[in-house]
């Protein structure tokens, strides 16, 4: 599955990659409004993620301080890094 993680934060790193280069050179037309408000809505979704994953598995994961940033940028790809990492933290 840890191949699954890196698949998933490539695309999610050209997904993001699109919509900052909007911000920096605007697309022509239309495109410019769509990708802002795209970047918009999967910045409001991966930060609802982000409070639904910290307030209900707070007591049962060891956060570190990169994984609120994983999930604000690769949502729940992030989050399955952060699982997948759990038993390599417990035992240190």
């Amino acid at each position: 599955m840890s191949w699954l993680v890196w698949v998933g934060r490539t695309v999610f790193a050209i997904i993001w990659g699109a919509m900052l280069a909007n911000l920096v050179w605007p697309f022509p037309g239309k495109g410019f409004a769509l990708f802002l408000i795209l970047l918009l809505v999967l910045l409001g979704l991966h930060l609802l993620q982000l409070m639904m994953f910290a307030t209900v598995y707070r007591e049962h994961i060891q956060w570190r301080r990169g994984d609120y940033w994983q999930i604000v940028l690769f949502g729940v790809i992030g989050w399955l890094a952060i699982v997948q990492a759990q038993p390599k933290r417990q035992q240190s």
